[in-house]
């Protein structure tokens, strides 16, 4: 599970710096993962965030489940 937590904490970093993922990731010493799962896992989020941010919107979850947060 650390897997998918370590990559939302560098989705959510990358957007309020200019640094690189790829920097961001493997510049990481703290990570538990491995970097090489993380920055495969977050590259794909990444392509594909317009269309799982549109079917999250459009599914109406956000007023189901509390514990879901988008961040733009």
């Amino acid at each position: 599970m650390s897997l998918y937590f370590e990559t939302a904490e560098i989705l959510n970093q990358i957007g309020s710096n200019r640094e690189s993922l790829k920097s961001k990731v493997y510049g990481n010493k703290a990570l538990k993962s491995p970097p090489a799962s993380i920055y495969a896992l977050a590259s794909e989020a990444t392509k594909w965030s317009a269309v799982v941010t549109e079917v999250i919107e459009k599914s109406g979850i956000l007023g189901l489940e509390k514990k879901v947060r988008i961040t733009a």
